[in-house]
């Protein structure tokens, strides 16, 4: 569409020339050349006409919106540190569990609407605190294993969960590991 309508600018501007070469010819009055006046240059606005229908137009795809991240680089690393300060001696499905009990918090009304901000909430994630946290580190494993969970949780309803015995909080659903898990309700 832009090729041709490029040509045919260039064939309007020609058939322009030819007439004023041709005006020019055939006048046999000479004119003193006037002086250059310098001006901005006009701008040509050309509207496209509706495309033909023998003629289908190239159908470029549809442009996809770009998915936000479900989280940050740095939310899945201070989750992944959380898993272990809470979760280090339990088996895989445990430490899911308790990532999903931070998730399943996030998508709650009831509790703080990020990552950080649920972690970091008030008497929450004891082992955050205090000088478990400094026996922690990010592992690649549990990076992993939040990763995953963003992508499809183990469980949508955790929500709380004590070692030893169910929460004062919540319903009790089950136990794994010596982690018992309750949901909001």
């Amino acid at each position: 569409m832009k090729k041709l309508l490029i040509c045919l600018l260039i064939f309007v501007g020609a058939i322009f020339i030819s007439c004023n070469f041709v005006i020019n010819a055939t006048t046999t009055k000479t004119v003193p050349e006037q002086p250059m006046i310098q001006t901005e240059p006009l701008s040509l606005i050309v509207e496209t006409p509706a495309p033909s229908t023998d003629i289908l137009p190239e159908e470029e795809p549809a442009p996809t919106p770009e998915q936000e991240p479900l989280a940050t680089r740095e939310e899945i690393e201070l989750l992944a540190l959380c898993a272990m300060a809470e979760a280090e001696g339990e088996c895989e499905q445990g430490q899911r569990l308790v990532i999903d009990s931070v998730l399943n918090r996030v998508d709650d009304p009831h509790f703080p609407d990020t990552i950080s901000e649920v972690i970091w909430q008030k008497n929450q994630y004891a082992g955050m605190y205090g000088d478990r946290i400094t026996r922690c580190y990010v592992m690649d494993e549990l990076v992993k294993l939040v990763e995953e969970e963003l992508e499809n949780r183990t469980d949508y309803d955790v929500v709380f969960f004590n070692a030893g015995h169910y929460s004062d909080y919540g319903v009790p659903m089950f136990q794994v590991g010596n982690h018992y898990f309750s949901s909001y309700d």
